[in-house]
């Protein structure tokens, strides 16, 4: 019977736990690519599409006391923010859509910002993120099956903003935050508002 070495020992257990997290880790990336993937296949199927009745007909409530439902809204372009106020992307996002104002307004523009409830979205907390973003379309709060229902997805992530044009159809689904988002969700708005 031959014997290990203590120190061939820690060798073998070394390596196997450097292939055991890299293996770790390969299955975590593939998983991550995979549900990105079937996201966003999920959200190009439902562009040129009108929501489902349940989401079509559910009030949304604003903190100034509003109620909207995507039904009601119809004739204009909508314009559906959901976000949370601690998250970077979020807060990098805002001023994306703070930017619209009254001109658009009157051309029919209609931004509702939807902050996703956690234990983080204390009514407190979305009032000073109203305040520090100078939002001035209205604002709720959203709880995940809802944000699920109008996205129709699993993903929750967010910022995810949809983008529904003046005869109720979804336009755009947009998700995350960057220099290209900022620039589409911009343009797809202005091209939705020119249309009668």
């Amino acid at each position: 019977m031959q014997l290990i070495s203590p120190r061939a020992l820690v060798k073998i257990s070394r390596r196997n736990c450097r292939v055991l997290l890299l293996s770790i880790i390969a299955v975590h990336c593939f998983a991550f690519t995979l549900f990105l993937l079937g996201s966003r296949t999920e959200a190009k199927v439902k562009i040129g599409k009108l929501p489902k009745d349940s989401v079509a007909n559910h009030t949304l409530r604003t903190f100034d006391g509003k109620q909207f439902t995507l039904a009601g809204l119809r004739g204009q372009v909508v314009v559906l923010d959901f976000f949370a106020v601690w998250c970077g992307h979020s807060k990098q996002h805002v001023p994306t859509l703070a930017r619209f104002g009254d001109d658009e307004r009157q051309r029919g523009l209609q931004i509702i910002g939807l902050a996703v409830q956690d234990s983080e979205s204390t009514s407190e907390r979305i009032a000073q993120f109203i305040k520090e973003f100078n939002l001035t379309y209205p604002v709720g709060v959203v709880q995940d099956p809802v944000f699920s229902d109008f996205v129709e997805s699993r993903d929750v992530s967010v910022p995810q903003t949809l983008i529904y044009g003046r005869d109720g159809r979804l336009v755009a689904h947009f998700t995350g935050h960057d220099s290209k988002v900022d620039a589409d969700l911009t343009a797809t708005i202005k091209r939705e508002l020119e249309k009668k």
